[in-house]
């Protein structure tokens, strides 16, 4: 039977270079006529026209952190909404520093909407006057409509014995709506604080990193790159993010019934070739895996 709640897959790229065939992370859950867009990378308003879905009716956006490939499009999405005389409200919820970033935004905006189209007596909306801000913590939960969401920090920033200390907080999101759980793990390495607030979810949105082949192109690419930075890059790619693996053994430790791989790193990554990582997921786990395509629905 399908659920009433959808979850979309707008966005599936990981990472700040640009993908040929996948858009930057950013996605939807979908209920009725409803609409939460989660994380905005870059192309987003144009990935949920491209899902059918009109960009006027976001009006609650939450971003699991401030890694530019997951809000590039921020800036887009307030300049055309107060371009097409936006009135009714937008929520962006996030961690703390978010407030400053939209307020950078919205300054941003200033001379576009001073501008206006240009027509004497016209003006635009400000986007001031339609944005609200909620920053949101660890162990936080609020409501929207009827889904009930939660989060947590994950170690996509630090390791797991730093979680909780000042800092830059990256967090991992749950979704209880009436007829599904949903988590949405953004980008974090292993973490049980992950796996606790997935602990039975029916769908687990992860993000999938293959570490040893982004640090083979990032060498082929920069062949002059210091050892000290590969070095760096390693430990952030190895740490920071989840193997495939790692991605099966947080959905059999969270006891899901289905796994869905997003933030895929590389373009050689394909309906062709993707059996072959939902073979090493499945090595671990023994429910429904999927590698997410743009525009996916689950």
């Amino acid at each position: 039977m399908p659920f009433d709640t959808t979850f979309i897959t707008l966005g599936t790229a990981g990472g700040p270079v640009p993908k040929l065939h996948r858009a930057a992370p950013s996605h939807a859950i979908t209920y009725g006529d409803r609409v939460i867009l989660i994380d905005c990378g870059e192309g987003a308003m144009q990935q949920l026209m491209r899902a059918g879905i009109d960009f006027r009716r976001i009006d609650k956006v939450i971003l699991s952190h401030h890694h530019f490939d997951h809000i590039g499009s921020l800036f887009t999405c307030l300049g055309i909404n107060m371009m097409l005389q936006r009135k009714q409200p937008i929520t962006i919820y996030g961690p703390p520093g978010t407030r400053q970033i939209v307020e950078g935004l919205a300054m941003a905006c200033d001379i576009p909407q001073a501008i206006g189209f240009g027509v004497v007596g016209q003006s635009l909306p400000h986007p001031r006057n339609f944005v609200q801000v909620e920053e949101i913590a660890p162990g936080d939960t609020f409501e929207i409509d009827n889904i009930r969401v939660s989060c947590c920090e994950n170690t996509h920033y630090r390791a797991e014995t730093e979680l909780g200390m000042k800092g830059p907080i990256s967090l991992s999101l749950r979704f209880d709506a009436p007829d599904r759980s949903i988590v949405y793990t953004g980008d974090t390495g292993p973490c049980r604080m992950v796996e606790n607030l997935a602990k039975g979810a029916q769908l687990l949105v992860g993000e999938m990193m293959l570490a040893e082949q982004i640090i083979a192109q990032l060498q082929e690419k920069n062949p002059h790159m210091t050892s000290e930075r590969i070095t760096m890059m390693g430990q952030h790619l190895h740490s920071h993010h989840l193997s495939p693996e790692q991605l099966g053994d947080l959905a059999a430790r969270a006891g899901v019934a289905h796994v869905v791989a997003v933030h895929i790193p590389l373009d050689s990554i394909t309906p062709e070739t993707a059996p072959d990582f939902t073979a090493r997921i499945s090595q671990v786990f023994s429910g429904q895996v999927s590698i997410a395509n743009d525009l996916d629905q689950f």
